[in-house]
């Protein structure tokens, strides 16, 4: 396989779970190959940035990066996973694509077999996912045994949303209310809709944010894992800001993370950052 090492992250997203799959694998008795899956992959970015960068750090361990996306949502991608597979193939030639890029339906299970992969990540995807609890026992299954997933996306308690860049509006529970919200935004030059009709932008967004996203808070994670037998933690959330800072800072980005933990700063860091933006789940089999 010809790897590409030299390949720059689309987003901090990317660079801070690279160094947070590093951070695990470190401490980790990992099989030999190592199997990651990106859940929600599009079109391969972040596919492409993981293989790379986990080949250029441990050559000499095999690593086999998978994805899969749903296609029965409002992701206009018709044609899924085909041109996930072209653009893999020109960034990183020799690699069997096509066998690792999967389509399913919302309503199908995995198609991986038990306990397949030792890490799972997903990149603002869990802010999308309509049932959690089908989502959460299947990563359960395809996890291995002291398999780990990372997953970067907001809580409800975020006081911005992320996709239209309106604050509180993904509060709103009424579709009248919130495109009411939007129009109000809109006038004030907040977000990223700002041109087109007034009228039909609000009704887009609020219809978007209706039903193509579903905030939830800490708690309703909490009581998932447990039903799904995972362990919980928000390690690596800090973390992400770091990255930020340094990014703004003009630094070199973080490659790698502490593994071992400060409690009381992990939490003081949680109860601060879900408001700010994204944060980081790990759950673990």
């Amino acid at each position: 396989m010809s790897t590409n090492t030299s390949l720059k992250p689309t987003s901090l997203t990317h660079q801070h779970l690279l160094a947070a799959v590093k951070t695990e694998l470190s401490c980790r008795a990992n099989r030999d190959p190592v199997r990651l899956l990106d859940v929600g992959c599009g079109e391969g970015g972040l596919i492409t940035f993981l293989q790379s960068g986990l080949t250029g750090l441990s050559p000499e361990i095999p690593v086999e990066v998978h994805g899969f996306d749903v296609v029965d949502t409002l992701s206009e991608r018709p044609r899924f996973p085909h041109s996930t597979v072209e653009q893999l193939t020109r960034s990183l030639p020799g690699v069997p694509w096509h066998e690792r890029i999967r389509s399913v339906s919302q309503h199908e299970e995995w198609p991986y077999p038990d306990g397949f992969f030792d890490i799972v990540v997903s990149n603002q995807v869990l802010e999308h996912v309509v049932r959690l609890p089908p989502f959460m026992a299947q990563l359960s299954r395809v996890l291995a045994p002291g398999g780990c997933s990372m997953h970067v996306f907001p809580l409800r308690n975020a006081l911005c949303d992320g996709h239209v860049l309106m604050p509180l509006i993904h509060r709103v529970r009424g579709y009248e209310q919130r495109a009411a919200m939007a129009r109000m935004w809109r006038r004030l030059g907040v977000g990223n809709n700002r041109t087109g009709d007034m009228a039909e932008t609000a009704e887009r967004i609020s219809t978007y944010l209706h039903l193509g996203t579903t905030y939830r808070y800490f708690q309703e994670f909490v009581d998932e894992a447990k039903r799904a037998e995972l362990k919980l933690s928000y390690r690596y959330t800090q973390e992400l800001y770091q990255q930020k800072l340094a990014a703004a800072l003009g630094h070199r980005s973080l490659e790698i993370y502490r593994r071992s933990r400060r409690a009381v700063v992990d939490w003081l860091a949680f109860c601060t950052l879900r408001y700010a933006s994204s944060v980081t789940l790990v759950l673990e089999k």
